[in-house]
């Protein structure tokens, strides 16, 4: 994929198997969800237990040197940033942007796109969205309805905002809908607690959100040969 975000990501949400050789004995890593953490002090920021990336509002200058940690920023209409391994714009941003082979760019998106507007997003340069579905307090049915819309839709990796830590049930739902990843507010959501939860979670299987319907349709008639009509003949002949 040519960068360290597109890299790193790849790996938590694939997993990894047993190695081979000296490494043999390691555990495999099962795939999950990735996490990402917004942060007002990005060193601060990659601090956070349990996380995978850390997001900043506004550019920012990444002096410190890389971590296990991802570390991006949010530019806006701004084009400036200096260090950062990712980038996230939102559908107004400046396209011009020159950020080079190994930051990767991300998109923030609102559930309102339309169907045709959220397939075409899948033919646009950033890797990953960052998705806003309106999710409440508590998860419904309707909140999986528009998430599953998002994940079929888009065709990219999708990170979803969560507004709360949600219970395993409910995340694991969101999990079987698709979704690449999850962000949090690290004052709101306990980072410690979420990657618990994640990591407890079963994996996604392949075409479980994929249901295939079987309809049932009756047996065709069989097509009677059309009796032909009686002559009645004339008893005066």
């Amino acid at each position: 994929m040519g960068n360290r975000f597109s890299d790193q990501m790849e790996k938590i949400i694939r997993g990894a198997g047993r190695p081979m050789g000296f490494g043999q004995n390691a555990a495999a890593i099962k795939p999950r969800l990735f996490i990402m953490a917004e942060a007002t002090v990005i060193d601060e920021g990659a601090g956070l237990p349990g996380i995978d990336a850390v997001l900043v509002p506004g550019p920012c200058n990444c002096k410190s040197e890389k971590s296990g940690v991802l570390r991006g920023c949010a530019i806006g209409g701004e084009t400036e940033h200096s260090g950062c391994e990712f980038v996230v714009v939102s559908l107004d941003g400046a396209v011009g942007a020159d950020l080079g082979e190994d930051t990767a760019r991300l998109l923030r998106i609102e559930a309102g796109l339309t169907d045709a507007q959220l397939r075409a997003i899948g033919g646009l340069e950033p890797v990953a969205v960052i998705a806003e579905a309106g999710l409440g307090e508590s998860l419904t049915f309707h909140d999986l309805l528009v998430v599953q819309r998002l994940t079929d839709f888009c065709g990219k990796p999708l990170i979803l905002r969560l507004p709360k830590l949600y219970s395993k049930v409910e995340l694991q739902s969101l999990s079987d809908r698709g979704i690449t990843g999850v962000i949090v507010d690290p004052a709101v959501v306990n980072t410690t607690a979420l990657r618990e939860t994640v990591d407890s979670l079963e994996a996604k299987k392949r075409g479980k959100d994929k249901s295939s319907a079987i309809l049932h349709c009756p047996p065709a008639a069989t097509p009677s040969a059309e009796e032909e009509p009686e002559i009645e003949t004339d008893e005066d002949e």
